[in-house]
């Protein structure tokens, strides 16, 4: 026979179970709009039943209810998902909006850029054509090339200023990872404690650590296993970020980058050199300096190749020219740049075999000897030989022709290297015009790509974390039916005790009387 005393463990363990989860639901309401928050579930089963015996021989009778464990709702596989598209989203938010400030660069359509004054420029050369001997035409033209270095040298300026912001905001999402990693490795330490030793799950430290995860994949492209003791274990391609024991942290020291020169931050990881993210913000950053920005096919690079041809092949014109100081023979008013420095032939191949990426932008400015008060408006060479004499301007033509119209002998083959997808090369086809137009046509090209790639990722993120919810989320119609589900089972757990108390009450107080 049971105990006397049996029935109020069993229902004291029905109680006990309903209050529990009772908890659980004002848990999970409270937690409703914690970002990253799980709902929690209590599992129940019947506890061990005890064995009787009665006249037909030993029977099994139920001892209750017991909990065996309280677990959150959680699909690994949709956070796994949720990483992965996080990651992508990050890069491409990043290049979208560093690709709008590059736009911004440019101004292009626009009254004041480089385009405009390449027109005004092309246009001036036009107006001394026809009065090569007018000063106020002379004037205009060393002017309007003044404004065409001027827009080349603060587009490249606002250019270097983008790599020293982006170096910036790279140094700083590193710390990121860093405290990110740190704060990983703690949870990690935790849980595994809480569960290893204390024989529970730590639910609520395992959504912190989820939500920290969730940051990262921001920052960087992530692979996340657990191991056996509870561990994640976080990857970063060849990297082990953070596992249950230490975690890597990400240094940074500055580099030079191969073609300009100019000060790159560059990623360490222990002995892992000059690490490249597959994903994540710091990704996006990378790809936009040292590719879009200062990559062999960078607008940096763009901006040097036009620089190139203003030095080497608009020069090339400009020194078989005559200005109004020559006195017509035809050794006399040649040989003059308009643009870099006297006395240099930078279509000398040693002059070019001595130029490297950046140098020709380094040396793009309007000769000085150009404006000298006495005779610099002289020495700019809008005639050709035979028309010394005359007021007719053919080398000024030639010049104005030269952003018009397709050139026939201009950069060598060495630029053709710069001539890839939507990029053009300034070569024996191209007019600058053109190629500056291509140029800006590849930039607007990529930015609205980038602007298409973005909106179409936020919507997978956002996909991915509407399934992820319906699964964690708490749906409030869901825990108010739990609510009552429980509460009447607590009702009538108390109810069946005053029976019990009552039952027993009758029985001892009859027997003492």
């Amino acid at each position: 026979m049971p105990s006397t005393f049996s029935g109020l463990n069993t229902v004291m363990r029905g109680l006990t179970a309903q209050q529990v989860a009772l908890n659980t639901v004002g848990h999970n309401v409270s937690n409703a709009n914690t970002t990253g928050y799980s709902r929690q579930a209590v599992n129940l089963t019947a506890a061990p039943s005890e064995t009787i015996y009665g006249s037909q021989g030993a029977m099994q009778i139920g001892s209750g209810v017991t909990i065996t464990s309280i677990t959150r709702i959680r699909d690994a596989f949709m956070d796994s998902q949720m990483w992965k598209e996080n990651s992508t989203l990050g890069s491409s938010q990043e290049q979208q909006s560093l690709l709008a400030k590059i736009e911004g660069v440019f101004q292009e359509p626009s009254d004041t850029g480089i385009q405009t004054v390449l027109n005004q420029f092309a246009t001036a050369w036009q107006t001394l054509a026809t009065n090569a001997s007018d000063d106020s035409a002379r004037i205009a033209v060393r002017q309007r090339g003044v404004e065409l270095v001027d827009a080349i040298q603060h587009a490249a300026s606002q250019l270097t200023d983008q790599v020293a912001d982006i170096n910036n905001s790279i140094e700083i999402k590193v710390n990121d990872v860093n405290k990110i990693s740190e704060s990983i490795l703690a949870l990690n330490k935790q849980i595994s404690y809480t569960e290893q030793i204390g024989g529970s799950t730590a639910n609520d430290l395992r959504d912190q650590r989820d939500v920290l995860v969730d940051q990262l994949s921001s920052l960087i492209n992530v692979n996340v296993t657990e191991d056996p003791l509870g561990n994640y274990r976080v990857q970063s391609g060849q990297i082990l970020l953070v596992d249950g024991n230490s975690r890597v942290e990400l240094t940074t020291r500055m580099d030079y980058d191969p073609d300009f020169h100019y000060a790159v931050m560059k990623i360490d990881a222990g002995s892992f050199q000059n690490i490249q993210f597959s994903g994540g913000e710091i990704q996006g950053l990378a790809t936009i300096r040292d590719e879009t920005i200062l990559g062999s096919q960078g607008y940096m690079s763009q901006l040097d190749t036009m620089s190139q041809f203003l030095l080497r092949d608009f020069n090339s014109i400009h020194r078989a020219g005559y200005g109004t100081d020559s006195d017509g023979t035809a050794n006399v008013g040649t040989n003059r740049n308009f643009f870099g420095a006297s006395g240099v032939d930078y279509g000398d191949a040693a002059t070019v075999a001595s130029m490297q990426s950046g140098d020709w932008l380094n040396a793009l400015t309007v000769n000085q000897e150009l404006f000298d008060a006495t005779n610099g408006l002289d020495k700019i060479a809008a005639k050709t030989l035979a028309t010394q004499g005359n007021a007719s301007g053919d080398n000024a033509v030639k010049l104005f022709q030269s952003f018009q119209q397709n050139i026939t002998d201009l950069l060598p083959s060495s630029l053709a290297a710069l001539s890839t997808g939507d990029q053009a090369t300034l070569g024996k086809t191209s007019s600058l015009n053109s190629f500056y137009a291509s140029l800006i046509g590849g930039l607007g090209v990529k930015s609205q790509n980038a602007e298409r790639l973005t909106d179409n990722q936020k919507t997978l993120v956002a996909q991915i974390e509407n399934w992820r919810s319906s699964v964690a989320g708490v749906n409030m119609d869901e825990e108010m039916t739990n609510m009552i589900r429980f509460q009447q089972g607590y009702n009538s757990s108390a109810k069946v005790i005053t029976t019990m108390n009552d039952m027993l009450d009758k029985l001892i107080n009859d027997m003492i009387r």
